[in-house]
Order: C-alpha cells, then structure tokens, then sequence
C-alpha cells in the first residue's frame, strides 16, 4: 500500500504551486504532487487523516498511558452510572473539575457557564451573540482559519489584530475612541503559542474594560501552558469587562473525540447567550460527561506534567532534531502548546509547496496560508505541525518527513537551522 496521501490533482482555474526542484520522493519519481490551495483548513486536515502518518489535526491522538487505559477497561461502568444519576449532578461534576484542574476557583464559584459538545459549537454561539450586537470584531492573527470563518458566516465584520498589538502601544490605538465593538484572542495562541503574562492579561482586560470593549477569549489549549498558576477569571471579574470564554477538553486529552467544551460569560452577557444557547442545544451527553470527568480527575491526581505536557515537550525536541539542517526551522524558540509552528527558510518554496512534498512521502501537515487569514502571502512562509501523538509514531513520522526534505535536495536560506 502506497504511503501518500490523496492529494488533489491540481483543477482549471486554481493556483498551482510546483516545485522548481528534481525531488526524488519515490522511486522513479523526478516531481512532487502539483499541490491545491483548499477552501480552508479542516480539508487539510482530511487528507491528513489519509495519510500513513497525520500530523494534521491539533486533536489529542496519543495513545492511552497505563493508567488511563484503566479508565478505558472502565467504560461499561461509567456508562451504567451515566444512565443512573442525574444530568444535573455530571454537568456540576464535570465543570468543578475542569476548572479545578485548571486553577480557576473564581470561574468553579460562578455558574454562568454553558456546555457544548465541541469548541467550534461554542464559537458559533459567540459568532451569532457577536454579529447581532452589528459591532466591529478584532480576531487576533494567526488563527485557526475556522475562527474567521465561522464568525464571517454569521455576519460578523472582522478586523486583524496582530500578536505584538496585545502587548505594546498599539493596544491603546486598537481600543481608543470609536474603536473596537469585540475583540476575540486566543491564548495561548494557536498555530504561533503566543500567550500573554499574567501583567499584561490585566493590562488587555482593563483596557477592554475602560473602553467597553466586550473581550472574546479562546482558552482550548489552556492546559498545555501554565495558566493554571494564576486566576484568569478573578482578574475578569474584578475589572468588570463584558466576557465570553470558550474552554474545551479536545486539545488535551486521547477520548477519540468525545470532548466537552464550556462557554462562559460575565453576569451582563449570560441571560442572551443562554437563550442562544437553548435553540441549539438541550445537553452534552452524559456518558461523554462522566468519561472526560474521569480524564481530568486523573490528570489532577497524577498531575499536567505526568499526563499531558511531557509527551508534548518530547515531541517538540525530536521534531526539532529531526528537521535540523533542512529549510524547516522553529519560527520562534519558546513553545508549549501541542503544536509547532516553522519556518520555511527557501525564498523558492511556499507552504503548499511543503506541504505536497510531505504528503507525497506520507506525512500531513497544515500550509500556514489559511492561518493568516487576511493576508495568506504572509502564511505562505510557514506550516503546523501537531505534536500530540504517540511518541514512537510521532519519532516514525519526524524521521519520514526528514528523509523527504533531504532527498528533494531543496535550497536552504542563509539561517535556516
């Protein structure tokens, strides 16, 4: 069986990105794949799920450690007790250890919180409170393309904000008078791991506060960071900003994609969004309730560390040392979250170019064009790859990838490393 992926053929009146390079990739093979520039990202991803070896998806794809395939041998019990008790004790269950994990007891006191059955449901309810308040929203850039699109589709009116604006002068400039309706960030950031330190947190808060500004915050790799060592909601609600958080367990943990995302929000935005939330939405399942409960309980139990960060910090380094010396190099040289962000460092090669490349020798990843939404030229420097999987894949994988760089013999930019 082959190893390539299905890429598309290239079609009439799409760009079509070719390597002006002799790439040996197969035998007897002298080119790569002509890659297609998809409508977004999540189609990336599909082929990347084709693939032998899919680095694609930022989902958690690692393999079960022992003591989490016990809660696996667990799972007719925790079904059985799913049906027996009530939905209302699983929700209270799940969302006190959620955010006890995550080091948010001002968020575990408050009950504003709606639950989803995925991150982008509760970024959909955000997009649809969003486009009918008619008001300008900053969506910090790189993103996720799903972020933009799925706020354009509601109607939204969007405004780029880069990472460094959250940080420096520029803030004062973004949120001054007749400035931003909403601004919408994620932190930590994904592709890029941008996050903000708690000072500065307070400094965006306030400042959003002072200028009624209603601030959008994407938490869903939160636990991949140190977030947990400071109240993030303490720091929301004491400043008396209006606030919608999006928070999700999907990033983080191996449940085949059964995953809870909560939705909350400041005392003025809960009693809208809660109507929202009730014409889409009656309940998350209870079994999928109960089984991520018993995923953050261990993690508690066993800490971040042992359950989730290592394997992501090991990946990173044997990524890393595998793509030395190729024309991929880290964008930037600190990073937690479980994805990595790189740098092409060919003035001659684009992320499709990459990206066709890599599929070709059976590895998916994402171009970076469609994270830079409003300006793709500038993604087309970069490509994502997903870091949570099992190691000695992930090691197969790196090793694969490497092999297809070197064999295609492609030029490096002075600095690449």
């Amino acid at each position: 069986m082959s190893s390539c992926c299905a890429w598309p053929a290239a079609r009439a009146g799409q760009r079509n990105h070719r390597i002006r390079h002799n790439c040996r990739i197969r035998k007897g093979e002298n080119t790569v794949t002509p890659p297609v520039i998809l409508p977004n990202l999540t189609q990336y991803e599909h082929l990347g799920i084709e693939c032998e070896f899919n680095l694609a998806d930022g989902h958690a794809h690692q393999f079960q450690d022992p003591a989490q395939q016990l809660i696996v041998r667990q799972l007719p019990s925790l079904f059985a007790e799913s049906e027996r008790r009530p939905l209302r004790d699983l929700e209270e269950e799940f969302r006190l250890a959620f955010y006890g994990l995550a080091g948010q007891p001002t968020a575990a006191d408050r009950r504003r919180t709606l639950l989803c059955q995925s991150a982008s449901q509760s970024i959909d309810l955000v997009a649809a409170f969003l486009s009918a308040q008619g008001t300008q929203v900053g969506l910090l850039r790189p993103c996720f393309d799903n972020l933009p699109g799925i706020l354009r589709r509601r109607g939204a009116l969007l405004r780029p904000v880069a990472e460094h604006d959250l940080t420096g002068p520029g803030l004062e400039r973004l949120l001054g008078e007749g400035g931003l309706g909403a601004l919408f960030v994620t932190l930590p950031n994904n592709p890029t791991g941008f996050t903000l330190t708690e000072p500065e947190f307070a400094r965006l808060v306030q400042r959003c506060a002072t200028a009624g500004t209603l601030l959008v915050i994407d938490w869903t790799f939160r636990f991949h960071t140190g977030c947990e060592r400071w109240d993030q909601y303490a720091v929301l609600e004491n400043s008396g900003v209006s606030y919608l958080c999006v928070e999700d367990t999907g990033k983080t943990w191996p449940t085949l994609d059964m995953k809870c995302s909560i939705l909350a929000a400041s005392e003025d935005l809960y009693g809208p969004l809660y109507e929202l939330h009730n014409d889409l939405l009656l309940n998350v399942s209870p079994f999928v309730l109960r089984l991520v409960t018993r995923y953050l309980q261990d993690s508690a139990e066993r800490g971040l560390e042992a359950t989730v960060r290592w394997l992501v910090r090991e990946n990173r380094a044997v990524l890393r040392r595998g793509l030395r010396g190729t024309v991929l190099a880290p964008a930037g040289p600190v990073a937690t979250i479980s994805v990595e962000w790189m740098r092409i460092g060919s003035p001659v090669l684009s992320a499709l170019d990459v990206v066709g490349l890599l599929a070709d020798a059976g590895v998916g990843i994402l171009p970076g064009d469609h994270f830079h939404w409003e300006d793709p030229q500038t993604g087309s420097r970069y490509v994502r790859f997903a870091l949570a999987r099992d190691p000695a894949v992930f090691a197969a994988a790196c090793a694969r990838a490497r092999a297809a760089l070197v064999a295609a013999a492609l030029p490096r930019r002075e600095g690449a490393a």
